[in-house]
């Protein structure tokens, strides 16, 4: 009963539980923003590329080729 007693009034491990609960509270805050911008990012991706889709691009070099013939 001594050590049971001795243990529950002990400290050794609350700095360690604290660091826990901050970097699990702070993954936890991370997987909320990501799974809240994912959502946009792909919308945003999506419209990106239909406006793109169309453009056609050329480099200096073809343009020179296309010159001299």
């Amino acid at each position: 009963m001594k050590g049971i007693s001795k243990f529950l009034s002990g400290e050794h491990g609350a700095i360690t539980v604290d660091w826990v609960v901050l970097t699990a509270a702070l993954v936890g805050l991370g997987l909320v923003t990501v799974f809240n911008l994912t959502g946009g990012v792909q919308h945003v991706d999506t419209e990106t590329g239909h406006a793109l889709r169309g453009i056609e691009v050329y480099s200096a070099n073809q343009e020179q080729a296309s010159e001299s013939d």
